[in-house]
């Protein structure tokens, strides 16, 4: 080999080996890049906030909203709040029930209000409330229970149970019965009910 092959092959040995170092050099400076993203990016997915809600009043003042898959009520609150609800469902009359329901529709949700319906139906106790031209009267016979609370659909639920003694009273005579209540107490925005908790599902045995 002649002394010009072996510079150039020299001067290609070396532009190997620097580009070599340099190639090495920026793969080092690349994973320790891409380590620090990964640390930042774990950070950021074990550090996540909630997020905060607030809603505007028309005269501009800003009230904070709550997650709805956030309880918010008391247990206390949704127990008296039950119980209320299931009395009021047991005391009726036969010549104004359809407005003393009415009254209350807005304790449900739609889909609650429906099943709530079905339940009187099912009963036949709207048939004999029209039939026997009764007034209903009830009280809650026990101590209400939360059965449990879970999320449902992303919203905070309450499954309340309590037994209650329902009187019906027509022109002639008086009889009673004892049922068990069973109702989805679930969160809804506080802009659609002030409260923030509707029925969605009722039930009574």
């Amino acid at each position: 080999m002649n002394t010009e092959s072996q510079d150039i092959a020299f001067q290609l040995n070396e532009f190997y080996r620097d580009n070599y170092r340099r190639t090495m050099k920026l793969l080092a400076v690349m994973v320790v890049i891409c380590a620090i993203l990964a640390f930042v990016l774990a950070w950021m997915i074990y550090d996540k906030k909630q997020p905060l809600y607030y809603a505007a009043m028309t005269t501009g003042e800003v009230i904070p909203m709550h997650a709805l898959s956030e309880p918010v009520v008391t247990s206390d609150f949704i127990i008296r709040w039950s119980s209320l609800t299931a009395r009021l469902i047991y005391n009726l009359n036969f010549s104004t029930y359809q407005q003393q329901l009415d009254q209350i529709k807005d304790r449900f949700t739609a889909e609650g209000w429906e099943k709530m319906n079905d339940a009187l139906n099912a009963s036949g106790l709207i048939q004999a409330l029209l039939n026997r031209k009764l007034i209903i009267s009830s009280v809650v016979s026990g101590p209400p229970v939360i059965l449990s609370r879970l999320i449902i659909h992303g919203r905070f639920t309450w499954r309340v149970q309590m037994p209650m003694l329902v009187t019906y009273t027509s022109a002639n005579d008086e009889t009673q019965r004892r049922i068990l209540i069973t109702m989805n107490v679930q969160r809804v925005p506080t802009l659609d009910v002030p409260n923030g908790v509707q029925i969605i599902d009722f039930g009574a045995t």
